[in-house]
């Protein structure tokens, strides 16, 4: 198995928010689920007031960290009163936090931020990083994480 699929197959056996600092004042939590054989993200950030969902593309393994690129332009907005459709993968409580105005501290006092996740781009500023050759397709991936 390709080392990006082993770091997907922690994160996803964890089960926990990825933390990102992206500004002084801008905090991102992100979590990872396989949801009908696709990886999705989904997004909170203390700068929205609704988390949204939305399709990893490609990943990429840089400098020991995980990069993965989602598409931004096709976010899905996620409403509170969605959460029998993601029962199964996000717990009662946990979708409760997710939905408050200080999602981040509910989330920290339940133990669900993970240290070390990864780090999330959209798909557009993916040509923007220093090198796409090692850039793998989701789809590549998947048939690692599903033959294990």
């Amino acid at each position: 198995m390709s080392i990006v699929a082993d770091r997907i197959k922690v994160i996803l056996d964890r089960k926990k928010w990825s933390k990102n600092d992206l500004d002084v004042s801008w905090v991102q939590l992100s979590k990872l689920l396989v949801i009908k054989n696709q990886l999705i993200v989904i997004i909170k950030g203390n700068t929205i007031n609704e988390p949204v969902w939305a399709k990893i593309e490609n990943l990429k393994e840089m400098n020991g960290e995980l990069v993965l690129y989602y598409d931004g332009e096709f976010e899905t907005v996620l409403t509170k009163d969605e959460y029998d459709e993601y029962k199964e993968y996000i717990g009662k409580e946990e979708w409760e936090a997710l939905f408050s105005l200080d999602s981040l501290k509910k989330l920290s006092e339940m133990n669900m931020i993970d240290d070390k996740g990864f780090y999330l781009e959209m798909h557009a500023n993916m040509s923007k990083t220093e090198n796409t050759e090692d850039m793998l397709k989701y789809e590549e991936v998947y048939k690692e994480l599903i033959l294990k």
